[in-house]
């Protein structure tokens, strides 16, 4: 039996992205015609009854000369779960435009209530991240449920059981804060440039990264600074995996085709991403033509880069 709907990209974002500021969730498919409603409205009754809290969701249809292209974004702080969903809302609708009356809707959505519920932050932990956004300090929920506050040699960690305790977690607040994070993005010279700017700081240095290893580093108590050169699909796939940075480097556009699901327009908005979140100008390659559509973005304006090319070559 045809599925009239293919899943074609489902990410969840779990930080500041191409979208939006907020983690969210993005999904694309390719549909024999506009679904555009019907996606809404059973989103949108799928996460009223998980019990999961949605906002800007914005879907759109592009007509192709086979297929049309459906495009769906919303926000979530509980963006895997949103990436359940959708997947859920897809097998449904397919189910209904083909007649399939053996596919179950009641059990995948209440063992996906289940999990939401199971993976729920307790009290304890919401009352430490509202506690945390009073005094700047940024939160991270780590993999094994633990809650991470602070950066680096700046960071604590309560553990998941600690945040399920009865009696309240006292964090050592006076201590915490973020540490200098270093964002570098680019295809050529990305490496060239973090090695430059690691020359210039003693900490831990990452190539190629992807936030899972960037979470890693800033939840490390010897991390004093962070320099980072991302793998640009990461950033389209996941997002940045922090609220801000000291310092975002962009080094060239040329010579890396984007991946299927993503657009040149889209991956240039991935190269640009970190400079979004920069305390400080952001250093850009001028000499490279392809990046100058990002210059009027620069929140803090911007400082020409110059790649070392004899060093390259």
């Amino acid at each position: 039996m045809t599925r009239p709907i293919t899943t074609v990209q489902l990410a969840a974002l779990h930080g500041p992205n191409i979208y939006r500021p907020q983690p969210g969730v993005i999904l694309r498919a390719r549909t024999n015609d506009d679904y555009r409603e019907r996606l809404r409205t059973a989103l949108k009754h799928g996460a009223l009854a998980v019990g999961l809290m949605i906002a800007h969701l914005h879907i759109t249809a592009h007509k192709q000369p086979d297929n049309v292209l459906l495009s769906a974004f919303f926000t979530t702080n509980e963006p895997d779960i949103g990436a359940e969903l959708c997947q859920y809302v897809i097998d449904g609708l397919n189910a209904e435009l083909t007649g399939d009356t053996t596919w179950d809707a009641d059990e995948p959505l209440f063992a996906l209530r289940d999990r939401r519920q199971a993976q729920a932050l307790p009290v304890a932990a919401l009352q430490l991240i509202a506690n945390a956004r009073q005094r700047d300090i940024p939160t991270t929920r780590l993999p094994d449920g633990s809650l991470l506050l602070g950066q680096g040699e700046r960071s604590w960690i309560a553990t998941r059981d600690e945040l399920f305790a009865i009696s309240d977690v006292q964090p050592p607040w006076s201590r915490l804060g973020r540490i200098p994070i270093v964002a570098i993005t680019g295809e050529r010279y990305r490496s060239q440039a973090v090695q430059a700017q690691a020359a210039r700081y003693d900490g831990i240095t990452l190539e190629h990264a992807d936030r899972h290893a960037v979470i890693r580093a800033l939840a490390d108590p010897a991390c004093t600074t962070l320099v980072v050169g991302f793998d640009t699909d990461s950033l389209l796939r996941e997002g940045l995996p922090f609220d801000r940075c000291d310092l975002a480097v962009i080094t060239d556009r040329a010579g890396q085709r984007p991946l299927h699901a993503f657009d040149d327009d889209e991956w240039l908005k991935a190269l640009g991403l970190p400079m979004l979140c920069s305390t400080m100008p952001t250093l850009i390659n001028l000499t490279d033509p392809a990046l100058h559509p990002l210059l009027s973005y620069a929140p803090n304006g911007i400082i020409g880069w110059q790649a070392q090319t004899e060093a390259m070559d």
